[in-house]
């Protein structure tokens, strides 16, 4: 069972990062010249005690052979202060503990702020994990044929969003990451951390009607990242992500929607573990194991069918289907992935339409169990 938290975005980062964001994703305007009490009124305050709020702390199980079996919490709270205009989507503040039975563990916090009627958008997230996943170099593969793959280390990635005009978001991101990774190193090869700092530029457009269970809507972003070199690392990357979603509404209630999703990550150079795409991911591909299937580049396709057959409770059908690649130019070398499940939602936080999901998924000789919070993208 993997787990994800609520991901307003459903903007996808790739294995070290969804290891957080499956589990659970600067510039700055100057006001030097700007008088203070003019500041105050035109930002949001954040000094407000009365708060429009709804929080929750979600014990699971967990059941998946990438993590092993264990205990997951995740509390989530949701708020807008009352201070906020009502067009002001609503801030998130997420955390994540988990544990199982071999020794993995992880543990994590996310942050999404928006404020002045969502003219800035601010997301970050910290954590540390020790996991450990089995990697397989192709589908057919034997079952016991993998290399184990370790991965330990803080992470931490934050984004600074302006809203330039209508739906539309620009802005800079950055992820720094201090990571010891290996995939079964020879018997003697000492394995140290390393720093891996990743600035980029992320643009985004968003008219859905609402961040957590859209019914009408576009969502897109594009997000180009490059390692900043040092010379004792091998490594050396660009990469350039891109997700387009689209929410259509079947019915005047709202109650039946069909939501679609196109992602793709283009990895060029020599990507560490950290940086590559696996299916499995929810938001990306369900069906798979996260981890078993690396490489630097993939192309996925979504399709969902959504019913909230009352006030509270809802079911979904989906379909999808993905390619796992090398570099771009390597398109026709690729690793074929079909997926195909359903699920239940129960609502949990009516106030802001917001679900928990449970979904089982089935891939190419692969089947996957989902608890998360919110829709899956």
């Amino acid at each position: 069972m993997t787990f994800r938290t609520l991901n307003s975005k459903n903007i996808v980062h790739t294995n070290w990062r969804f290891i957080l964001i499956v589990l659970f994703s600067t510039s700055f305007t100057s006001f030097a010249q700007i008088p203070i009490k003019k500041t105050v009124e035109t930002i949001d305050s954040i000094v407000n005690t009365s708060l429009e709020k709804d929080m929750g702390i979600i014990p699971a199980p967990v059941f998946n052979p990438a993590f092993g079996t264990g205990i997951a919490v995740l509390p989530v709270f949701v708020y807008r202060p009352k201070g906020f205009d009502k067009e002001t989507h609503p801030s998130t503040s997420q955390g994540i503990l988990f544990l199982n039975f071999t020794g993995s563990y992880l543990a994590g916090a996310k942050q999404t702020l928006y404020l002045n009627k969502n003219k800035f958008w601010i997301d970050a997230y910290l954590g540390y994990a020790s996991m450990k996943f089995k990697y397989y170099d192709n589908i057919d593969t034997p079952e016991d044929d993998y290399r184990e793959i370790t991965f330990q280390g803080f992470v931490s990635n934050v984004s600074f969003l302006i809203n330039l005009k209508k739906y539309f978001y620009l802005g800079p991101i950055f992820s720094s990451n201090y990571i010891k990774e290996n995939a079964e190193l020879p018997d003697g090869l000492e394995q140290s951390f390393e720093w891996y700092h990743t600035p980029g530029l992320k643009t985004s457009y968003d008219s859905r009607d609402n961040i957590f269970y859209p019914v009408e809507g576009w969502f897109s972003t594009l997000a180009l990242e490059s390692l900043i070199k040092s010379e004792s690392q091998s490594y050396d990357f660009n990469k350039i992500t891109v997700g387009v979603s689209n929410y259509k509404s079947l019915t005047l209630e709202g109650d039946k929607i069909i939501a679609s999703r196109i992602y793709t990550q283009l990895g060029y150079g020599n990507l560490p573990l950290h940086e590559m795409a696996s299916p499995g991911a929810s938001p990306i591909l369900r069906g798979y194991i996260t981890g078993n299937f690396l490489n630097s580049s993939i192309l996925t396709a979504q399709a969902e069918f959504r019913w909230m057959f009352s006030e509270r409770w809802g079911t979904v059908g989906f379909l999808g289907y993905g390619i796992l690649f090398d570099q771009p130019h390597q398109l026709n070398d690729n690793l074929n992935l079909p997926s195909i499940g359903a699920g239940m939602r129960y609502r949990i936080f009516p106030k802001f339409k917001i679900n928990v999901a449970l979904d089982v998924a089935f891939g190419r000789k692969s089947a996957n169990m989902y608890f998360s919070l919110s829709e899956s993208f």
